[in-house]
């Protein structure tokens, strides 16, 4: 046998021979084991979500001519709220189809058991085509990883990762209504307001972690009056978006003289939070907001309206300190 041919086939052997050991290790040959979609559908199609959790509805929807979403005036609100962002943000990417964890069976004898008769979720999902999916999510398995689900017209019981179902019950129990920002409010140091050349400085003492209203003499608060002020000012509620960009501020009242800034001053070297509010809306029910600076570092150029009673009492605090008896 010439060498070249000898050359040629101990190539062959060890090419061979690297396959069948990469295909025993890797178990390659047996089928991958993919956990099934409850359903799926396109995020970027995705236009309405309603659920009913316990008995109590709730429905969001895209605005098709901003494309922001909003969730829809329930019994006690005159409109229709914007979502916050920064909690809403993935969500239709999450309900454009989960993994089940695993199918249980093809057919459900007992609902009730699962919590799928009546469900403890109902959610319906909305595409710009008017193709909508129905499923229930029901109580949690017991070992509390999962839990029950099922497709509205189909017999199977599912499970799905509990994390999964966690977020989507949240839309319900917990709405992520709309606000200009959200802090911590124990991150809060001082807390300044500014008015032409009038300014109203809270600032928190060392050590005892009282808060006064700053000056020659400083002043001491009302712990309790303080403790609820501080914590609307660390999330405070917007009702409408009216423009994503701001052309000309000085229209809206957002320049000086007339505006009001806010600044909360933040510990352990977190950023400054800064919003300007300016002049009332033509109704005369709300009044022009834009955030300078907000809890995330991206820019915001929204032109936010806040309700006149929820940006009285934030204004109440430039001129009206609460201090104590």
């Amino acid at each position: 046998m010439n060498l070249r041919l000898s050359i040629l086939l101990v190539v062959i052997l060890v090419i061979f021979g690297g396959t069948f050991l990469i295909l025993r290790f890797t178990d390659s040959t047996k089928p991958q084991q993919t956990s099934p979609w409850l359903y799926r559908i396109d995020e970027g199609d995705i236009i309405g979500l309603e659920l009913v959790h316990k008995g109590n509805p709730i429905t969001y929807y895209r605005s098709p001519a901003s494309l922001d979403w909003y969730i829809a005036a329930g019994l006690e609100d005159k409109a229709d709220i914007p979502v916050f962002q920064q909690r809403w943000g993935g969500t239709p990417l999450l309900l454009s189809g989960p993994r089940v964890t695993r199918p249980l069976s093809d057919t459900i004898d007992d609902p009730a058991g699962f919590g799928l008769e009546p469900p403890e979720t109902a959610i319906t999902v909305h595409d710009r085509y008017g193709n909508k999916v129905s499923f229930h999510l029901g109580i949690a398995t017991p070992d509390n990883q999962n839990q029950y689900a099922r497709l509205v017209g189909d017999d199977t019981l599912f499970t799905v990762p509990i994390e999964w179902a966690e977020v989507v019950n949240r839309l319900a129990i917990d709405p992520p209504y709309g606000r200009l920002y959200s802090i911590d409010p124990r991150e809060a140091l001082i807390v300044q307001f500014f008015h032409g050349d009038e300014q109203t400085r809270y600032a928190m003492e060392d050590g005892t972690g009282r808060w006064f209203l700053d000056g020659d003499a400083p002043q001491l608060l009302d712990a309790e009056a303080w403790a609820d002020a501080l914590l609307m000012m660390s999330s405070p509620r917007l009702d409408q978006i009216l423009a994503h960009n701001i052309d000309d501020p000085a229209k809206y009242g957002l320049t000086e003289p007339d505006m009001t800034v806010a600044v909360i001053v933040r510990q352990g070297g977190a950023h400054t939070i800064e919003f300007r509010i300016g002049n009332l809306t033509p109704d005369g029910e709300h009044r022009y907001v834009m955030v300078e600076q907000g809890s995330l570092l991206s820019e915001d150029p929204n032109l936010y309206g806040i309700l006149n009673s929820r940006i009285d009492l934030i204004l109440a605090l430039a001129t009206d300190p609460v201090l104590a008896e």
